[in-house]
């Protein structure tokens, strides 16, 4: 035991005995000297132990307050090196536990940020949910998915973010059942998500009593679409040839080829669809090796403003036949292109050709190009009848046509088929039009 302690007990066994002195004196055994002495032994001993005491309490105020601080939050105070050695053996103890305390804080705190930074750097929508449907946690794919603050979506409903009955219902379905429940919703602009939602058993209240994953599929939805327009596209574009090809046969086999300028007539009407069917098969070839890149490319210096005058100069007689003027813009000085001339010419004509095809009599049609920002901008507008806002995405689609054009001759691939030459040269597509005002089609290469 230490020594104060040891002290402290043995002044107040002396207190003790003192007292009794004094009450002897009081009885008459002891003459009043002796009590005298007694009782001022008495005083010394109940001050000394009064001073012990309250150095014992202060060390023990101190430990308290430390306590007080670690319940807040505050797991750095130590009360061990300033208490008394009454109450040092509990001090160190407790400055023990407060350094285990702040080492498991500060390791849950690490894992929580690890767990958060690898919520937030998903690219998809994570919402953990309360019993009550209340946003408990949401990382940053989320805020940017709802268009809502992360400070904002914490606190609120789910519905206030997201407001859809399948959302509610999967969550419904999912804690009724107890497990994990996935369903696709489409949302405006032709927005598809996959949501997954897992309840979380066991969960106290005000703890997560859901986990929502929400995983945009648009792009999948689109190719799915995209694949069977495809399908449906080619169908109809074989078809028509093929069509033709029957009916000339069946025509000559019915006795037409015994009339020599009716059987002239249908050999070319047949010769004319067989003609298309190559065209067709020779793009779609030609679109394969540009979309795996096994095509090669003669990258050599081109000089864009010789490949636009060839161009305009084998389509002005046809744009002259449909009484449509075309013209050709150029600045005085154009910077070469590295690419394949034969391609980015074909490119061109491709352009070019449905501008013609896609004006009045009378249009106009100018092609043009221009240098700004290390490109070669080339652009064909025409004052056709112009393209609908919603096929204004998919023009570059194979195959795919607007539905006023469905009757039109061509294959629906010379577009592709410059999407993706311009693409092999490391440029890119555009199209600005307003239905009927015509169309602008443009393509940039960079320059060499």
């Amino acid at each position: 035991m230490p020594g104060r302690l040891s002290a402290w007990i043995a002044v107040s066994h002396g207190a003790l005995l003192a007292a009794i002195v004094v009450a002897l004196a009081a009885t008459g055994e002891l003459d009043g000297a002796t009590a005298g002495v007694a009782a001022g032994a008495t005083a010394a001993a109940a001050a000394v132990s009064i001073a012990l005491g309250q150095s014992a309490l202060r060390s023990l105020g101190a430990v308290t307050r430390a306590a007080e601080d670690m319940a807040g939050g505050d797991f750095s105070r130590r009360v061990a090196p300033g208490a008394s050695e009454e109450v040092r053996p509990l001090a160190e103890a407790f400055d023990r536990m407060a350094a285990s305390l702040s080492e498991v804080v500060e390791a849950a705190t690490r894992e929580r940020n690890r767990l958060i930074a690898a919520l937030n750097s998903s690219a998809d929508a994570v919402v953990a949910l309360d019993a009550e449907s209340r946003v408990a946690f949401a990382n940053e794919a989320a805020a940017e998915l709802f268009g809502r603050p992360l400070d904002q979506l914490v606190g609120q409903s789910l519905t206030w973010a997201l407001p859809d009955v399948e959302v509610e219902e999967a969550l419904r379905v999912s804690r009724e059942d107890g497990a994990t429940e996935t369903r696709v919703i489409e949302r405006p602009n032709r927005q598809y998500l996959q949501l997954i939602a897992t309840p979380i058993l066991g969960s106290e209240e005000g703890g997560w009593s859901a986990l929502a994953v929400f995983h945009d599929v648009s792009d999948v939805k689109r190719v799915e679409q995209v694949r069977r327009d495809f399908v449906a596209n080619v169908s109809h574009e074989l078809r028509t040839p093929l069509a033709g090809i029957k009916s000339v046969l069946e025509t000559l086999e019915g006795g037409a080829l015994e009339d020599v300028a009716a059987a002239r007539e249908f050999l070319s009407r047949a010769d004319a669809e067989v003609d298309r069917l190559v065209k067709m098969v020779e793009e779609l070839l030609e679109l394969s090796r540009l979309e795996s890149g096994e095509a090669p490319l003669a990258r050599r210096p081109v000089e864009m403003a010789r490949v636009l005058e060839t161009a305009v100069d084998r389509l002005r007689p046809r744009a002259e036949r449909q009484g449509a003027s075309l013209s050709l813009t150029l600045p005085a000085k154009l910077p070469p292109v590295t690419g394949d001339a034969d391609l980015l010419e074909r490119a061109a004509i491709n352009l070019i050709s449905n501008a013609i095809k896609f004006s009045d009599r009378g249009g106009t049609i100018r092609v043009s190009a221009r240098a700004k920002n290390g490109s070669v901008t080339v652009s064909v507008s025409d004052s056709g009848v112009g393209i609908a806002p919603e096929d204004l995405p998919r023009v570059f689609e194979r195959f795919y046509k607007a539905d006023r054009s469905r009757g039109e001759s061509g294959t629906g691939l010379g577009l592709a088929v410059v999407k993706h030459t311009v693409e092999a040269h490391g440029g890119s597509v555009d199209v600005e039009s307003r239905e009927g005002r015509g169309s602008t089609f443009s393509f940039s290469i960079p320059a060499a």
